[in-house]
């Protein structure tokens, strides 16, 4: 009924401050569905509040970060979960895969040194001096688990052996935490069929890819808190 009396006085522009989160799932589903259709049918910007960031990049075409009165950066849904622009914004989106690294050259080429393995990297490296230090993000979707019965894509793209750490199924999808050797956590999510078809359980060593396509280097040089 709100969102039907603010259309009624042919606004402008339309605010809706969290307008489903006083109703229960199943409801805000459809309500989400409508407001999807709605947004193709009315030619006005809609301003959409809301700290659900499954909802955010469902209806949004741009999102905005805001912490403390401040925009932290603003983008397309897609380049904003994958590019970041700091750890500050990775981490009020929930993004787990971030890490420190220093800047290598090896024949002429430059990758990112972490822990012990060289990573090649898409970006270019170039404006980075050998030895900076970084920060560097990977999206869960970049992480490719090997499996034992057939190669993988990207098997030999920055191939990494880790430990499954934990492996937590919720309904259809299940949530896997890696450690490697020098003690970071890579975290990523599968299909629970896939995450049991490779006997996917604490103490089992694995191996996978971190694509170079998906590694992105944060602004700013200045190292991470290592976590415990």
């Amino acid at each position: 009924m709100a969102l039907a009396r603010a259309l009624a006085r042919d606004p402008q522009v339309l605010l809706l401050d969290e307008p489903f989160s006083a109703v229960d799932q199943v409801t805000r589903r459809r309500l989400q569905r409508e407001l999807a259709v709605l947004r193709q049918q009315i030619a006005i910007p809609i301003v959409l509040v809301t700290h659900d960031l499954e909802e955010a990049t469902a209806l949004a075409d741009q999102i905005c970060v805001l912490h403390n009165g401040e925009s932290l950066q603003q983008d397309r849904p897609e380049r904003l979960f994958r590019q970041p622009a700091t750890p500050a914004v990775a981490r009020l989106l929930d993004r787990h895969n971030l890490f420190n690294a220093s800047v290598v050259a090896s024949g002429g080429q430059r990758y990112l040194q972490w822990g012990r393995f060289q990573l090649e990297v898409a970006e270019r490296l170039d404006d980075l001096a050998v030895g900076e230090p970084v920060t560097w993000y990977l999206p869960p979707s970049d992480i490719v688990l090997h499996r034992r019965d057939r190669p993988s894509k990207g098997e030999r793209e920055n191939p990494i052996p880790a430990l499954v750490s934990e492996v937590v199924a919720l309904g259809g999808i299940t949530s896997v935490t890696l450690r490697v050797a020098h003690g970071d956590m890579l975290r990523f999510d599968m299909a629970t069929h896939a995450a049991r078809r490779n006997h996917l359980a604490p103490g089992a060593m694995v191996t996978v890819s971190l694509l170079a396509a998906g590694i992105h280097i944060m602004q700013g040089t200045h190292a991470l808190p290592r976590a415990d």
